[in-house]
């Protein structure tokens, strides 16, 4: 999901990274459904509803993209999310893993908006990505809701956003670390 500083996908041979977003929304749908079981009130558990669906919808406008350029999908080792929960820790109730998935998010979200603009970058990528951040702001936004609903009944709720916002922090630079290895 992370590109080595100055995040460039590279308009000759996008795959990697596409096979890197696709696995993080493969990962995110299995995250929302194990959230979905857990949510407590109508609200939570609609939206969860409607985010699932969008990280299928996510995960096949990748695998098209993939195939647009004669690649293959593979599966990822250690996508973003697996990453940022090892370095989290095991998420022990719906409040962390609404924590999770808001970095996860915002993360995504970060970059896939400075690919957008990336002048060379081939239709077929820009394309999903422009279908893709309007979910991705609609997916941060009623997460942010949530916890801020949750923070009214216990502080702690910031805690916990900061504990996985440092294990974004962590996860990211493994990645790049290993994305300027395979580089060299």
């Amino acid at each position: 999901m992370i590109t080595a500083t100055g995040r460039h996908i590279d308009p000759e041979d996008p795959v990697w990274i596409l096979n890197q977003y696709r696995a993080a929304e493969v990962h995110g749908a299995g995250a929302i459904m194990r959230m979905a079981r857990l949510a407590d009130t109508a609200k939570l558990r609609s939206d969860l509803s409607r985010h699932l669906r969008d990280e299928a919808v996510h995960a096949w406008l990748w695998t098209r993209a993939i195939e647009d350029f004669g690649g293959e999908v593979v599966e990822v080792a250690q996508p973003y999310q697996a990453r940022l929960s090892a370095h989290f820790g095991i998420p022990k109730t719906l409040t962390d893993m609404l924590a999770l998935t808001l970095v996860s998010e915002k993360r995504g979200l970060s970059e896939y908006e400075l690919h957008v603009g990336q002048e060379d970058l081939p239709h077929a990528v820009r394309r999903p990505l422009r279908a893709i951040i309007r979910d991705e702001a609609w997916h941060v936004s009623y997460i942010e809701e949530a916890l801020r609903e949750r923070a009214r009944e216990d502080r702690r709720v910031y805690d916990i956003i900061e504990r996985a916002e440092q294990a974004d922090v962590q996860a990211v630079a493994e990645l790049e670390a290993e994305a300027a290895t395979a580089d060299r």
